[in-house]
């Protein structure tokens, strides 16, 4: 694990060993840092990091939305406040009962112990943590408003960004999927406030960008983000009104536009094509 130095105050780790991508800002005598990463473990090690590499005393742990590969490392920073959106930590009473369940978490853990033993094993003693610091749309942190934490929405529901203003650098969370087809097929997406949240970016005075997944970027990152989902958008809605099912859009791919990177992750597309075909299906009808 690799805890980059980004500027002069920010740091991340962009090399996929926390899965979700993981960082920290100092101000100027305190940090705040964002994401937990995948396990326990991961956020133990990464922690540690911050401690020998950064050496600030933490204050804050803000949580990005609510996806496992960034928030079930949250055990390891339970004892500094959780801030999240209020709309993702309404999530989490369902999320709790049904897909985080003890038996959920444990048919995970089950299902990697052959394949990945070590990530199984931090799944054991794997406690689900809820954020309870929580804003409505954005909040201010620092003696200098130097961090704006703004909830965007579009990956999830109460996705939120992290925005560093002295140094120009976005922590964007999962709007961001660098090099690699982005997930979107969340059962709470919403394509046209991800779209929304992508224009904005473009608008705002950003030097760097810390992706949810992948390296460092920058706004040609978000134009490529831009013209696809733009594309895509236009191709479902094009399709519905046609009357084409959805087995038959996802069988017609090809005739789809190209995504900006070689399509690696088959589910993820998929998931994203039921995801935007159903979304945009309630407003077209």
């Amino acid at each position: 694990m690799e805890l980059k130095q980004v500027s002069k105050s920010t740091w991340a780790v962009v090399d996929g060993s926390t899965f979700g991508n993981v960082g920290c800002i100092r101000i100027p005598n305190h940090i705040v840092v964002i994401d937990t990463g995948m396990t326990p473990g991961i956020a133990k090690e990464f922690h540690t990091r911050i401690q020998e590499d950064v050496g600030t005393p933490i204050t804050e742990v803000i949580l990005t939305h609510y996806h496992s590969d960034h928030v079930f490392g949250a055990q390891e920073f339970q004892q500094y406040p959780l801030i999240a959106s209020i709309k993702m930590a309404e999530l989490y009473p369902d999320l709790l009962e049904e897909r985080w369940s003890p038996q959920s978490i444990e048919a995970m853990r089950k299902a990697y112990a052959e394949t990945e033993p070590e990530f199984s094993q931090q799944l054991e003693n794997l406690q689900i943590i809820t954020p309870v610091n929580t804003f409505e749309t954005s909040l201010i942190l620092g003696e200098n408003e130097e961090i704006q934490v703004t909830q965007t929405g579009g990956h999830t529901v109460g996705h939120s960004t992290v925005y560093f203003v002295p140094e120009r650098i976005l922590f964007a969370g999962d709007l961001i999927f660098c090099q690699q087809y982005p997930y979107a097929g969340d059962p709470t997406n919403n394509p046209q406030t991800w779209i929304q949240a992508l224009e904005e970016i473009l608008e705002m005075d950003i030097d760097t960008i810390v992706p949810g997944h992948g390296p460092l970027c920058d706004k040609a990152e978000i134009r490529l983000h831009l013209a696809y989902f733009r594309a895509l958008e236009h191709w479902i809605c094009s399709k519905i009104k046609l009357g084409a099912p959805l087995s038959e859009v996802q069988k017609d791919k090809e005739t789809g536009p190209s995504p900006p990177y070689q399509l690696k992750a088959e589910r993820r597309f998929e998931a994203t094509i039921q995801r935007w075909y159903n979304f945009y299906s309630e407003i077209i009808h």
